[in-house]
């Protein structure tokens, strides 16, 4: 025994011995011998049951985030229907304000706008009909899918002031939704337009 080595005791030289033993394994697997301990040492990878864990855990995952973008999806068709409805609204009060003598006029007083009307009683009010052109016959706000009924109240007091109601329509998942606009418009000799 050397100066520099400590006593060995019998588990010591069994652990020292294994040790060896593992590191001159490696060495010949590394060499490629192919011995049966070899291949049992080197076989490295993953079960069929943790990869079907690890793909039905990222399946809940997945199917979570798809749920939240679909509902995503419908609010947004929602706020960008509501945002067409009010957008459209606003144009319809500003044309009434601006055209009210020429295309929104209300003679019979029935509180809604006389070309409006559905004078052939086909269910369809008339300025939304086309002509045989296909044309629409009157140039009012008008947008694909939706459609709007116009109301009018009279003020009592400012003879020129007109309680404005707008309701306008349009088809979402199959169900028809609809939204109501209110705007006070003032329009000069209304009572002269009217007569």
């Amino acid at each position: 025994m050397n100066n520099n080595q400590l006593p060995m005791t019998n588990s010591a030289r069994s652990v020292g011995s294994l040790v060896i033993g593992n590191w001159l394994l490696v060495v010949r697997c590394f060499r490629g011998t192919g011995s049966p301990a070899c291949v049992r040492v080197t076989r490295r990878g993953f079960t069929l049951i943790e990869i079907l864990m690890a793909l039905s855990i990222l399946l809940l995952g997945v199917v979570g985030v798809y749920a939240i973008f679909a509902v995503g999806l419908v609010n947004h068709k929602r706020a960008v229907d509501n945002t067409t409805a009010a957008v459209m609204a606003g144009s319809i009060f500003d044309d009434i304000a601006a055209n009210y003598d020429i295309y929104y006029f209300d003679h019979n007083r029935n509180g809604r706008p006389d070309l409006s009307e559905d004078v052939n009683a086909n269910g369809v009010d008339d300025w939304f009909e086309p002509d045989s052109t296909g044309r629409f016959r009157y140039p009012i706000p008008r947008r694909r899918g939706y459609r709007y009924e116009i109301r009018y109240e009279r003020g009592i007091d400012v003879p020129q002031e007109l309680f404005v109601t707008v309701r306008i329509f349009w088809e979402a998942q199959g169900v028809e939704r609809a939204e109501s606009f209110h705007r006070t418009v003032f329009i000069k000799n209304l009572e002269a337009i009217d007569g």
